[in-house]
């Protein structure tokens, strides 16, 4: 199961790399906020590393749970600057 989770967000921090390169709006304030969810995400699967093995399955249920919070929240934050910079005439 935590195998699958790493491969999880690693999948999550790659589609938003690669959405953010396929809409490329350097005008849009808020896309880095693109880079910084995909860096939520790594750092997850990087702090594996450092828990204990005996409180692993704890901490990891609630790291990727506020990771994944955080990296749609930051993902929503992102596409909502990227609307608003869009020209009218769209």
């Amino acid at each position: 199961m935590r195998l699958g989770s790493a491969h999880r967000g690693l999948l999550i921090a790659v589609l938003i790399g690669f959405y953010s390169w396929l809409f490329k709006r350097p005008q849009a304030s808020f896309t880095e906020m693109f880079l910084i969810g995909a860096g939520v995400q790594l750092a997850v699967i990087a702090m594996r590393k450092f828990v204990p093995p005996s409180e692993l399955p704890r901490a990891l249920d609630m790291l990727e749970t506020l990771a994944d919070g955080v990296t749609v929240l930051l993902f929503a934050i992102g596409i909502y600057g990227g609307i608003v910079r869009m020209p009218a005439d769209l």
